[in-house]
């Protein structure tokens, strides 16, 4: 009857007890098995894992517990995010792929730096030797000597459990024993400590965030100062181009304008080149033939009388009048062609089809052909009529 009323009293003490939101990390390399085991732990099918990008959290209840796991990625790129989650934890689940005999010096590094860490020194651990399942895979002992496990526990004073176990065998109800077990002393252990956790944890999580809200300062810091320098280099660069005149023409406000005003404004550009090139001709043209004329002037009315200076203006004159001759030839030809053009373009669409004569409509005399030309190209006279001497005939002169 005692025994009775004791373990009635026991269960309405656990009953009375508060829940305790724990939270954890699930840590170590790629393609240990992480995620496989925090969806088996939840009740999820374990088969066909994606790797982890980042982290994923599961939530679950286990007893007077309401758990929380940071199922965090393992590539090397991703372990520098880590120590984000090492303030609010109360504990670390480590996986360690015991078929992958090859990469236990990178584990055993890994977790070396996992636990020398100062907010995870001195907290509980849980070890997983995953993937028994496997050909080849090492036993506990061997995970133990392989990752020095004894001499890292006992260097960082951290409480811990490993646990041989397999995954891929089971989930939900049905999941490794091992999983269990682990998942249940590392609860124990936090519960045992938990007050003074908490302590430590709600220190290290407001040194935390004072540390965040500092570098996000120095942050903004840095960017204002970058945008200061750059503004300033932009005002400088804006002035020094405002006081430099550019020929580079209007730059247009819309970079994506209608072909036909690209092409008007192309063809403006090219006019205005073209008149350039025109006036600089026309003064490279009367340049030399007013120093022809200071040189037949007389002696008193300019200082260089040189002779050899009168021919070399002369013949650039004479070249220039060549060059002025031959554009003036292909400058004809092509408007003898354009006109050529032109009078065909009018030919095509002048072009009289034939219209349709119903036997209704009376046809219209058609007018008589014009006298064909002579030899030379002029018209003959009209035909004349005139009666032949002595006779009734009449003769058919031209």
């Amino acid at each position: 009857m005692f025994s009775l009323m004791a373990n009635c009293c026991d269960l309405f003490k656990r009953w009375r007890e508060p829940v305790r939101k724990v939270t954890l990390v699930m840590v170590g390399l790629d393609n240990a098995g992480k995620t496989a085991t925090a969806k088996g732990i939840q009740g999820e099918h374990p088969e066909d894992v994606a790797p982890t990008v980042g982290f994923s959290k599961i939530d679950l209840r286990q007893g007077k517990f309401e758990v929380t796991i940071f199922d965090l990625g393992g590539g090397k790129r991703i372990r520098g995010i880590w120590k984000n989650y090492y303030a609010e934890s109360y504990g670390v689940i480590f996986v360690v792929d015991s078929s992958d005999e090859e990469r236990m010096e990178e584990t055993k590094e890994t977790m070396s730096e996992v636990l020398r860490h100062p907010r995870i020194s001195g907290k509980p651990i849980l070890v997983l030797a995953n993937k028994q399942d496997k050909e080849g895979a090492l036993g506990e002992a061997d995970v133990i000597e392989c990752l020095s496990l004894e001499k890292l526990v006992n260097e960082h004073k951290c409480l811990c459990q490993i646990e041989p176990c397999s995954a891929v065998l089971g989930y939900g109800k049905k999941i490794d024993k091992s999983i269990k077990k682990g998942l249940y002393w590392l609860l124990h252990i936090i519960a045992k400590d938990f007050d003074a956790l908490s302590e430590r944890i709600q220190k290290d999580t407001t040194e935390q965030r004072a540390l965040e809200e500092q570098e996000k300062r120095e942050r903004a810091e840095r960017v204002r100062k970058l945008r200061e320098e750059r503004d300033r280099e932009q005002t400088e660069l804006d002035g020094t181009s405002g006081l430099a005149e550019t020929d580079s023409g209007p730059v247009l406000a819309n970079p994506f304008q209608p072909i036909a005003a690209v092409i008007v404004e192309n063809e403006k550009k090219q006019e205005k080149e073209k008149k350039k090139q025109t006036t600089e001709k026309e003064r490279e043209v009367c340049l030399p033939e007013h120093k022809v004329e200071q040189e037949h002037q007389p002696r008193g009315c300019h200082k260089n009388n040189d002779s050899g200076l009168v021919e070399s203006y002369k013949e650039a004159l004479s070249q220039q009048l060549d060059n002025e001759e031959e554009l003036d030839q292909r400058s004809s030809e092509s408007e003898n062609s354009k006109k050529r053009t032109k009078k065909l373009r009018m030919k095509r669409s002048h072009r009289v089809e034939p219209v349709n004569t119903d036997e209704s409509v009376p046809k219209s005399p058609t007018p008589p052909p014009p006298p064909p030309p002579d030899f030379y190209g002029k018209p003959l006279p009209p035909l004349a009529v005139r009666q032949r001497p002595n006779g009734d005939a009449q003769d058919m002169i031209s």
